[in-house]
């Protein structure tokens, strides 16, 4: 008896490292389908045409400043907008561009005539995006919009859309958002890179956070 169930024993181990195994092999030889597949999750993009305003998220403006232009020029809306941020340090801010300065010199420099706006702050300018969309909503809400287009990293859009549809659920403003690409890491290759790291493993925090709260965690400052 005691022999027989050392032997169980054996073979039930021997199973599930034999599952293990073939599990780490899958994972390898599917490894750029499975990732990818992961990644475009957290990518959302629902914008369409006929918006009272496109807003830029602060963030990469880089990405986001271009692809805000893009849509403007496709008549997606009419009115541009960026959003107030809390400046990182008082003492330098003077030193670099604004949200605002930095989206007017982008569209000079694609020799656009587009204008923009910025969004007025609740408080002493937006940390996160759950302050960013409710310094959207109150801003709507007094110009009387009913449809907006807010412009964010792709890997970025399902927490930022997940965010806006929070502060604004019971408002009848529809929320959309559109995504925007950069040069250095895409969805297909994101775990090539320490940016596309960082970034993706960043949401994989991040979502179940927004996702839990109906507004700004308090767990961490974020001042």
């Amino acid at each position: 008896n005691f022999s027989n169930k050392r032997v169980n024993i054996l073979k039930k181990i021997a199973w599930v490292l034999s599952s293990c195994c073939l599990g780490l092999f899958i994972l390898w030889v599917f490894h750029a389908q499975l990732l990818t597949l992961y990644g475009q999750w957290f990518i959302v993009s629902d914008a369409q045409k006929g918006a009272d305003a496109i807003i830029c998220l602060s963030g990469d403006r880089q990405t986001r400043t271009p692809e805000c232009l893009r849509l403007w020029k496709d008549e997606y809306a009419k009115r541009l907008f960026v959003t107030a941020e809390k400046p990182k340090s008082k003492e330098f801010e003077d030193l670099e561009l604004s949200h605002l300065e930095f989206a007017k010199a982008v569209t000079k420099r694609m020799k656009l005539d587009a204008k923009w706006e910025c969004l007025p702050s609740l408080s002493d300018g937006a940390t996160s995006t759950f302050d960013e969309a409710e310094d959207a909503l109150a801003f709507a809400q007094k110009e009387g919009w009913t449809h907006i287009v807010f412009v964010t990293d792709e890997f970025h859009t399902r927490r930022a859309l997940l965010a806006f549809q929070k502060v604004f659920s019971g408002s009848d403003i529809k929320t959309q958002a559109a995504g925007a690409t950069n040069e250095i890491f895409a969805v297909d290759n994101w775990w090539k890179s320490d940016r596309g790291i960082i970034a993706y493993f960043g949401e994989t925090i991040k979502f179940p956070i927004y996702w839990l709260w109906d507004h700004e965690p308090k767990i961490v400052r974020n001042d």
